[in-house]
């Protein structure tokens, strides 16, 4: 697993696997739920990750407003080669792009990253 796909999925940005391992513990009426321990959250993201799937979108900018064009989905354990090494997928895929990949579990949004492909600087004038 790829540092910059675990953080993503697990660090601080995006809660929905830190908010499922909270949910996720046992409490008695009355107490306040603790925070998930690393272990937790670590547990909870190798049952969530499998089941994610990913939407690839492109920003264009028009007039003063982005944008997002869908370009393609890839089903849960369809995206290997796009985790492996992102910007070569997505320049050998879909060229010389601003990009966003959305992360799916079900229906719920998960995560975000941007990538600037193929030396992609700015938005076409």
């Amino acid at each position: 697993m790829p540092p910059w796909l675990h953080k993503l999925f697990t660090g601080h940005q995006y809660p929905y696997v830190r908010r499922l391992a909270k949910f996720a513990q046992p409490i008695k009426p009355g107490e306040d739920r603790q925070e998930p321990t690393k272990d937790l959250i670590e547990a909870k993201f190798w049952e969530v990750y499998p089941r994610c799937w990913a939407k690839i979108l492109q920003e264009v900018k028009v007039g003063m407003i982005v944008v997002f064009h869908e370009l393609g989905e890839y089903p849960a354990g369809g995206f290997q080669e796009l985790i492996d090494d992102p910007d070569a997928f997505l320049a050998k895929t879909y060229g010389k792009k601003k990009i966003k990949v959305n992360f799916y579990d079900g229906d719920n949004f998960v995560c975000t990253i941007n990538f600037k492909v193929a030396g992609w600087t700015e938005h076409e004038h």
